[in-house]
């Protein structure tokens, strides 16, 4: 009986805790949108965005290692590897974009703050990842 309250209790505080977390996403989500919408800007926007998914990837990676089985740590920080190999590459294809369009356009900071608002996307899609694969 003991066990099982315990394994309900741990259950019941990962799901809050993957809630809480998809609660933020929403939040940095909606306070982005807001901030683009006034129409000045945009590149510090994208820019604040970007660092606020940066640091809650970071926090649900360690959340995430913190609550795992060892073998499943060591699966996740494979596949963790692999990711940030492919955003890196991710990265610099569009860093390449943005230097050749630098060249093209009179405001640069437009271009900057696409790049940015893509690379922010990229990292949403791994936190939505991360925050599925703690509710399984």
């Amino acid at each position: 009986m003991r066990n099982l309250i315990l394994i309900l209790t741990t259950f019941l505080c990962t799901t809050a805790y993957s809630q809480s977390r998809q609660t933020a996403l929403d939040t940095l989500e909606a306070r982005y949108q807001r901030c683009l919408t006034q129409g000045h800007h945009t590149y510090g926007c994208a820019l604040t965005y970007y660092k606020q998914l940066d640091s809650l990837l970071y926090t649900t990676l360690q959340h995430l290692y913190a609550s795992l089985t060892p073998n499943r740590q060591l699966k996740l920080q494979t596949e963790q590897g692999t990711w940030e190999e492919k955003k890196e590459e991710f990265f610099k294809k569009m860093d390449e974009r943005v230097e050749k369009l630098h060249k093209s356009t009179l405001n640069g900071l437009d271009d900057d703050m696409i790049s940015t608002d893509n690379k922010a996307a990229y990292l949403k899609v791994r936190v939505t990842a991360l925050l599925d694969l703690d509710t399984e």
